[in-house]
């Protein structure tokens, strides 16, 4: 068997392969994201984005809170799962597509509400990082919420080893991923005009792959709708046990 040769053809593998789609598939949206939801219904008057689907979860959550979802994830197996999880929803409400967070294939000013977990950190460069929030703000429209979860820097796991610039790390096969501070990606958001409303959590999760530190909170872009030119402060956070 050939194992794959360079970084970005191992991460297409292991998001792609059976076992991690199966995995994923059969997971159910974080009671968080259902409360989320419920809390801004009156926010939910236009179209969802759930950027880096996975298998489904969080898309068929906005559809059976009656938002109309536009669905996008890198990995092509990942958009075939959620195609199926979705399968069940009239097909209008509902579209899935293949597109990167740095490059999403939405128009200005598209989405009411963004939900973006677990994708960010997945950028292999920070360069990449600010892309994928420049993007985020250019695709939400002025007033809209985004619900946010990420991997930070705040607490590493001792299997990952500094890359090649301040804020990349790599992974025992070689993937690279950045990891910065809470507290700098709050700020990254803040100068794309995204700002958190609303309890700022941060804690450590121990998962199988090793124990990561989470930053999760929601956001909303500055309703003057002005993208790069925010200069206010990122909002406190609260250190969850």
């Amino acid at each position: 068997m050939t194992l794959p040769a360079t970084a970005t053809e191992r991460a297409a593998a292991y998001w792609n392969a059976p076992e991690t789609v199966r995995d994923f598939a059969a997971l159910t949206a974080q009671p968080y994201l259902v409360e989320i939801l419920s809390r801004y219904a009156d926010d939910l008057t236009g179209p969802a984005l759930d950027l880096g689907c996975g298998g489904g979860r969080n898309t068929v959550a906005l559809l059976e809170h009656g938002c109309a979802v536009v669905a996008v994830d890198l990995h092509e197996a990942m958009v075939e799962a959620t195609r199926a999880a979705t399968a069940r929803f009239p097909e209008g409400r509902v579209t899935v597509r293949r597109g990167a967070a740095h490059a999403i294939p939405a128009d200005d000013d598209t989405f009411a509400l963004a939900v973006c977990y677990g994708v960010l950190h997945n950028a292999p460069t920070p360069q990449q990082f600010a892309a994928c929030i420049r993007e985020l703000a250019r695709v939400l429209r002025p007033g809209a919420v985004l619900a946010l979860n990420t991997f930070t820097s705040d607490s590493l796991d001792p299997q990952l080893r500094p890359g090649e610039t301040a804020g990349q790390y790599v992974l025992p096969d070689g993937v690279p991923m950045t990891l910065l501070p809470a507290e700098e990606v709050l700020a990254g958001l803040a100068t794309v005009g995204l700002r958190p409303e609303g309890a700022v959590h941060t804690y450590v999760r121990d998962l199988d792959v090793g124990p990561r530190a989470v930053l999760r909170c929601e956001l909303r872009r500055d309703a003057g709708g002005g993208r790069g030119e925010g200069t206010g402060g990122s909002g406190g956070v609260n250190r969850d046990a």
